[in-house]
């Protein structure tokens, strides 16, 4: 299937509706610039379109990271004040096979829901 944008066509994809869909995990991330020279990312978790588990890493100019998860949604005021993310991704599914390798996950029981 195509769709027109702006004259262009370009492919869709739509996922299928299947039993059990709700208990898809997915997970998008969010970035926020971070004064001086460090950006905050956000790794947002999600099952049935609702946070269950964030991420944050914070990452200074060297590429030294200080990392944080928290249960369900979660931003820090900092990020809050900013307002809208500068970068955004899609939400991409997790296979059930690899729920285990995320620590957000695992971390607060998640991994086996």
């Amino acid at each position: 299937m195509r769709a027109a944008v702006m004259g262009v066509l370009v492919p869709v994809v739509l996922w299928p509706a299947v039993a059990g869909a709700q208990d898809i995990t997915t997970v998008r991330t969010e970035s926020f610039p971070r004064p001086p020279y460090s950006g905050a990312t956000y790794y947002i978790y999600e099952r049935a379109g609702r946070p269950i588990c964030t991420k944050l890493s914070v990452c200074n100019k060297f590429n030294e990271c200080e990392v944080t998860y928290r249960q369900g949604a979660f931003r820090e005021d900092e990020d809050v004040a900013t307002g809208a993310p500068y970068g955004t991704t899609l939400a991409v599914p997790i296979s059930s096979g690899s729920l285990a390798k995320h620590v957000c996950l695992t971390r607060f029981g998640l991994a086996g829901r």
